[in-house]
């Protein structure tokens, strides 16, 4: 009895200690396990907070598209002009983009496509040269290679690259220079549009109004991609904000993997609407400037996951311009247009 009292004391002391072991053992797997936790999520939402960053940023199509077009003298119209990039690989992709957009008969909006490679250049002028004698010719030109860049010796054709091959890569760093000097070059704003678009009906009207704005003065409109704007269809205001902003883009994208030419995009874009950027203006003076950018409604600019898996016929049947991207590979794009009766050739 009495050895059983003098060890209880020293057998609690014991089983104290063990249990606050224990507990210290846990706590310490515990903060490691929290800080490695810690360390994957910042590490996962990084490029998701930019993305929710652009989303506050980017301005809503409700509050710079009115639904209803105003009627506006053609003096008060900015001047526009479209942009398409495209090699020999893609010709026909090109080709049905412009049987869809001559039958609109848009007045006064002229296309200008840039040949990535010699063959493209010469089926191009001439095409345009048997297409003369039409009722309704796009008023087209056909920039070269050393319209931007150096002459390339014996540049031949590009194959139809899919989206991660080195060719893709390659003709994506290619874009933003190719952007920068035509808006320099015309001084109009320019609609880029990939040549896997189709325009089912004239969405200039909807894009001017945007324009015409003064509060806000929207500097870049683009269609709405997972909380970000693709690059694939975008109207560039003129205006030297716009060209430090491509110069931009052109740095970063041509620091990273050029195929994924939206994460550069939209990387610059929110240091530039968040932060600001310098600019120097029309009279050498520079100043620090934020761009200011909107969505384009998804109802009228659907991409291709909205337009060929969830819309309805009868939503369909509202759209203006149709994004044929969310697939991979040349023929699988035009197997869907078939399938959606939006291929002309």
């Amino acid at each position: 009895m009495m050895n059983t009292k003098r060890n209880s004391p020293r057998k609690l002391l014991l089983a104290t200690a063990s249990v606050a072991t224990i507990a210290i053992a846990w706590i310490l797997l515990t903060s490691t396990s929290q800080r490695k936790q810690s360390h994957v999520l910042r590490n996962d939402t990084s490029f998701s907070l930019i993305h929710r960053r652009l989303m506050n940023l980017i301005k809503d199509p409700k509050t710079v598209m009115p639904r209803e077009i105003q009627v506006v003298k053609n003096a008060d119209i900015p001047q526009f002009g479209v942009l398409l990039t495209c090699s020999d690989g893609f010709f026909d992709l090109w080709l049905n983009w412009l049987i869809f957009f001559e039958r609109l008969a848009i007045p006064d909006l002229p296309v200008y496509l840039f040949a990535e490679d010699d063959v493209t250049h010469a089926r191009c002028v001439e095409l345009l040269d048997q297409s003369r004698e039409s009722e309704y010719r796009a008023d087209v030109t056909c920039l070269p290679w050393d319209f931007v860049f150096e002459k390339k010796e014996g540049s031949g054709s590009l194959r139809a690259f899919s989206y991660n091959q080195m060719g893709y890569k390659l003709m994506m760093t290619h874009r933003p220079t190719v952007v920068k000097r035509l808006l320099k070059e015309i001084g109009r704003h320019i609609i880029f549009s990939d040549v896997d678009v189709v325009w089912l009906k004239n969405p200039l009207p909807h894009i001017e109004q945007v324009f015409m704005n003064d509060d806000p003065v929207v500097h870049i409109l683009g269609q709405f991609d997972k909380r970000r704007i693709c690059p694939g269809f975008t109207v560039y205001r003129a205006c030297p904000e716009v060209i430090k902003f491509i110069d931009m883009w052109q740095d970063d994208l041509s620091k990273g993997d050029p195929s994924k030419n939206q994460v550069p995009f939209n990387n610059v874009l929110e240091v530039a609407m968040s932060q600001g950027i310098l600019v120097t203006d029309h009279d050498g003076s520079t100043s620090i400037k934020k761009i200011t950018a909107a969505f384009l409604p998804n109802d009228l600019f659907p991409n291709g996951k909205l337009y060929f898996e969830k819309m309805t016929d009868a939503e369909r049947e509202e759209a203006l311009v149709v994004h044929n991207n969310y697939i991979i590979g040349y023929d699988e794009k035009i197997n869907r247009f078939k399938d959606f009766d939006l291929w002309a050739l």
